[in-house]
């Protein structure tokens, strides 16, 4: 009996002193549910996330455990001692509130690392319209939400879709609706701010750890988008726009467009099913070109310029404008429109550029240039051939160029 008394009392000496490992028990069980919930059908990110995790509740479990032996052990005991049972339940309520504090945000440096979205899930508003709310988020003046819905068969469907979507934006600096085509939870769990996350790995700390995978979770939840809706009143150019994604046989994606800011016009940014091959032809000489004037651009306003780089500039200018002189009928209008505008803003930033080599001064013109530049023409490698199908569905109109920036600052 003796013997049992000791061990007894020597199980519970230890069980007060060992107590807290209690609490980081529950915290690493706590961290692969945590990863797992923030990248589902993601083992090797969820895996990686875990352990940043471990370590982060491991490295500040030591001062946590030694306050809560500190109260536990000294102060109390010492309080209980003399009667003071107001100051036994404050501490006591201290312990337990440092307790849950750990569990909740020891992890804190791996959830909260630079770079990371600090997204907060919050309820979904009745859209109507045949779409369903599947997600939505908050991030800081962010507001974004994925919805279920299947791809509209006619204008009146992309019209109510996009009239139901844009009913529900709020006061934010940007609001995203994504439509899917699935309720797997692995797609419409992951925000857009998330996957761009996942698609620069260099902003994370595994860096290109789990690289194939993020990709491959990328093109599977792009997949599945059907179309998005983007309001933005703070950005320059503003967007208020509807997008409903086409992707043709080849691959090629265009968009369905309804935009707010121009008097809510249906703009077909879609591949148009006559288009011709020298036609197509002519739309990639203007995509390859462009993007070779603004790499060049890119070169020579490099601190300090490669050498050569103005020189370059100068030659690709000259033989590109050229180049393009020739285009098929129904392309000249797009040609002498938004073509021409665009190597007409290069040529005065080009201008500048030599005047500045020469020692004279063109910051003035420059910058209103490269201004310009930016705001309506810096994307347009990426957008010429969609510009182009909307001068071909819709001739004899004068596009101005803040009209055509929506597919730059909305859809990249």
């Amino acid at each position: 009996m003796t013997v049992a008394r000791k061990n007894a009392g020597r199980l519970a000496g230890w069980l007060r002193w060992l107590w807290p490992l209690g609490l980081l028990l529950i915290a690493w069980l706590i961290a692969p549910l945590r990863a797992g919930a923030t990248y589902p059908g993601m083992p090797c990110t969820a895996q990686a996330d875990t352990v940043f995790s471990l370590a982060s509740y491991t490295l500040l479990f030591l001062p946590t455990a030694a306050v809560l032996l500190w109260l536990s052990r000294r102060l109390i005991p010492a309080a209980l001692r003399r009667g003071l049972f107001a100051w036994v339940a404050g501490l006591s309520a201290v312990a337990v509130g440092i307790g849950i504090v750990f569990l909740s945000f020891a992890g804190v440096s791996a959830d909260r690392r630079p770079f990371r979205t600090s997204e907060q899930t919050v309820s979904c508003p009745d859209l109507g319209a045949g779409l369903q709310a599947m997600h939505c988020w908050r991030d800081g003046s962010t507001l974004e939400m994925n919805a279920y819905g299947q791809r509209p068969l006619d204008l009146g469907g992309v019209q109510s879709m996009a009239r139901a979507l844009r009913a529900t934006k709020q006061d934010a600096a940007l609001y995203e609706a994504f439509i899917t085509d699935t309720t797997d939870r692995s797609i419409v769990d992951y925000s857009n701010a998330r996957l761009f996350v996942l698609q620069r790995p260099g902003l994370t700390d595994f860096s290109d750890l789990c690289l194939s995978e993020h990709q491959a979770k990328l093109r599977e939840v792009q997949s599945h988008r059907v179309g998005f809706y983007r309001y933005s009143a703070r950005q320059s150019p503003p967007v208020d726009a509807f997008f409903l994604q086409d992707t043709a046989g080849t691959g090629e994606v265009g968009y369905e467009v309804i935009d707010y800011l121009h008097g809510q016009a249906t703009l077909p940014y879609v591949r148009p099913v006559d288009l011709r091959p020298d036609e197509s032809a002519y739309l990639d000489r203007v995509t390859a070109a462009v993007a070779a004037l603004n790499q060049d651009l890119d070169r020579e306003t490099q601190s300090p310029s490669p050498p050569g780089a103005l020189a370059g500039m100068q030659a690709d200018f000259q033989r590109i404008t050229a180049d393009l002189v020739s285009a098929p009928e129904r392309l000249r209008e797009y040609r002498d429109g938004r073509v021409k505008r665009f190597l007409e803003n290069y040529d005065l930033i080009l201008t500048a550029e030599e005047s500045a080599a020469r020692g004279q001064s063109g910051q003035a013109i420059h910058s209103s240039a490269y201004e310009d530049h930016r705001r309506f023409f810096y994307q347009e490698a990426r957008v010429a051939r969609l510009i182009g199908y909307l001068y071909l569905q819709q001739p004899n109109t004068p596009f101005t160029d803040d009209e055509l920036s929506t597919v730059n600052w909305a859809v990249f």
